[in-house]
């Protein structure tokens, strides 16, 4: 609450207009500074906003036409020990629904959500059951559930550390990634689940750069956000041979970063060679940290994904603004032109693909308005098959499995926590 403002307690009962019986679940919306309650099963409600002329009240339920107060001088007056009564009376209100279509799309249907907690993030245990990262108040007492499709909690434990997000590896793990270090999830016969400890440092350098694997081989990465260059490996296991897939290279953008060297002062470009000659690392490289380049505005961080489309490994190298293909053994089969990543507004080019975890179909991701569109990837052509657009605004966490979008999202102005969601994803195909 603002320090120089008084404050001021409302209080009341709200009951229905026809026959005065009071309503449960009554939100009650303050807009400045926000503030939001739900009225309990006597239609009582109470909450603690400033006292300020002009202050905007209103309450909503569904059935019932909105009600919406606004703080008077004379209603101020009636205040007594900075306490101000408020009954409200609402009007029933019929809802007209609108006539249903078989062709018509259908809205998001609710997968798992809970009043009583959020849910962060989630994963596929099998079609019937998944798992939850969920919180009350923080991501620091966050707990993973196991729970079905009809809402049941089968079992739950307690992320010791910190949680941030769930990670599925190469090898089909669910691992909690929290801060500096990572959990994996083991779920039982008896479906009780336990957390194990992994050895951080090992799992960042060993699993995270894998991406998955195809004929017995593992498929990995160079990577690094603080580098415009990049490769793609495979590696066998049997006889440990590893084989340079392909380059991955933003050819401007490296030329700036390159050129941070150059621009260096002498006496901060001899401290680079001589890091250069203690580390072994390229001394262009160690000039652009020492400038802070890759943290700039200038420098934006690679986005060139790597999928496994049943025996095809697809590589979208949208700096070259192709998609390779190649076959299980590491050979080009062929390339098609792409450029979905080059809408008319930048901007909209969410910088992100998604594959279906059954169908293996692909999904380029872009942003208009806060809502988020996915285009449908011909992988034999590069070209954009047909778009769909998510019903709820700044969805998160989206996940794609049998032509079903699924994301957690949380109703914009609404005290409902996050809630998980699904919808049927329904083309409207290019022409």
């Amino acid at each position: 609450m603002h320090a120089q403002e008084k404050c001021l307690f409302i209080r009341g009962q709200i009951t229905a207009a026809q026959d005065g019986k009071p309503l449960e679940g009554v939100q009650v919306v303050v807009k400045t500074p926000p503030t939001a309650i739900l009225s309990g099963k006597n239609g009582k409600y109470g909450l603690t906003t400033i006292r300020k002329t002009g202050l905007e009240i209103s309450y909503r339920s569904f059935g019932y036409a909105t009600v919406v107060k606004i703080l008077t001088p004379q209603l101020l007056a009636q205040c007594i020990n900075d306490t101000l009564v408020l009954n409200i009376k609402m009007e029933q209100q019929s809802v007209i629904l609108p006539e249903a279509s078989i062709l018509a799309k259908s809205g998001p249907d609710t997968v798992i959500g809970n009043w009583k907690f959020f849910i962060e993030d989630y994963a596929f245990v099998n079609d019937s059951q998944l798992l939850l990262l969920t919180y009350e108040k923080s991501l620091k007492a966050a707990r993973i559930m196991l729970a079905t499709r009809q809402q049941k909690i089968i079992d739950a434990v307690a992320v010791p550390i910190e949680a941030r997000e769930l990670y599925l590896d190469y090898q089909g793990h669910v691992n909690v990634m929290c801060k500096d270090s990572a959990f994996r999830i083991h779920v039982f016969a008896d479906m009780h689940i336990q957390l194990m400890a992994l050895p951080y440092t090992d799992f960042c350098e060993r699993v995270l750069p894998c991406i998955d694997t195809l004929g017995g081989k593992i498929l990995f990465s160079n990577y690094h956000k603080a580098y415009p260059a990049f490769s793609y490996f495979t590696y066998n296991p049997r006889d440990t041979t590893v084989f340079k897939l392909r380059t991955i290279v933003d050819g401007p953008l490296l030329a700036q970063y390159n050129w941070e060297f150059d621009y260096l002062k002498p006496k901060d470009r001899l401290y680079a060679r001589k890091m250069a000659l203690e580390t072994g690392i390229d001394e262009r490289i160690i000039a652009a940290t020492i400038t802070g380049f890759p943290q700039s505005q200038y420098y934006t961080p690679l986005y060139a994904p790597m999928f496994v489309v049943h025996d095809t490994i697809c590589v979208f190298d949208h700096c070259a603004d192709k998609l390779f293909r190649y076959n299980r053994n590491g050979q080009a089969i062929d390339s098609s032109a792409i450029k979905y990543h080059h809408p008319k507004n930048w901007k909209e080019w969410s910088r992100k693909m998604i594959q279906d975890e059954h169908t293996g179909e692909l999904y380029a991701l872009h942003d208009r308005g806060g809502f988020t569109y996915l285009k449908k990837i011909d992988l034999n052509t590069g070209n954009v098959i047909g778009t769909f657009k998510i019903s709820s605004i700044y969805a998160k966490h989206i996940h794609i499995r049998d032509g079903v979008v699924y994301y957690i999202h949380r109703p914009y102005e609404s005290i409902q926590t996050k809630f998980l969601y699904s919808e049927r994803i329904v083309l409207d195909l290019e022409d």
